[in-house]
């Protein structure tokens, strides 16, 4: 841990609602596609403050872990700190609509009757798979929590 990267994880953690996420995110997120392009910390085109803001939006169930990666790599990509490049994104956030989500698993259930009859047969990790194919065709944005607690409803 160099002195660099200790105060700006102060700064970070300040500002952050939960300091460890962010601790996990520069562990997890930031020092990795540093180190795969070779750059410093002082280099990250992600500052502190964007950080602690893609923390606190991952933390409030506002954006997903993938979501988190996807924009973490248009940053890098264009150089860009999180917050400019989220708001160019369009704000993006998982989708809490139940009903959306509802129809979806509909498809996903009809198109599927051998899983549904596994997961009713008492093969109950089968619930993955539908989870899955909802997070598949909402591109990420379904809310997995929400997802997983339709299938446990819908095939009950």
């Amino acid at each position: 841990l160099t002195k660099s990267l200790a105060e700006q994880f102060e700064s970070a953690a300040k500002v952050a609602k939960n300091p460890k996420r962010v601790a996990n995110l520069v562990q997890s997120e930031l020092m990795g596609r540093l180190k795969a392009r070779g750059l410093e910390i002082e280099q990250s085109p992600i500052s502190m403050k964007g950080l602690a803001e893609a923390a606190d939006l991952v933390d409030s169930g506002a954006i997903s872990g993938k979501m988190l990666k996807d924009l973490f790599d248009l940053c890098f990509e264009r150089g860009k700190d999180f917050s400019e490049v989220y708001e160019e994104q369009g704000r993006p956030a998982q989708s809490r609509d139940t009903s959306a989500i509802e129809k979806i698993l509909d498809q996903v259930i009809a198109a599927n009757p051998k899983q549904v009859e596994q997961y009713r047969a008492g093969k109950k990790t089968v619930a993955a798979f539908f989870v899955g194919q909802v997070m598949k065709l909402s591109k990420g944005q379904a809310n997995p929590q929400l997802v997983n607690e339709l299938v446990a409803k819908k095939l009950a």
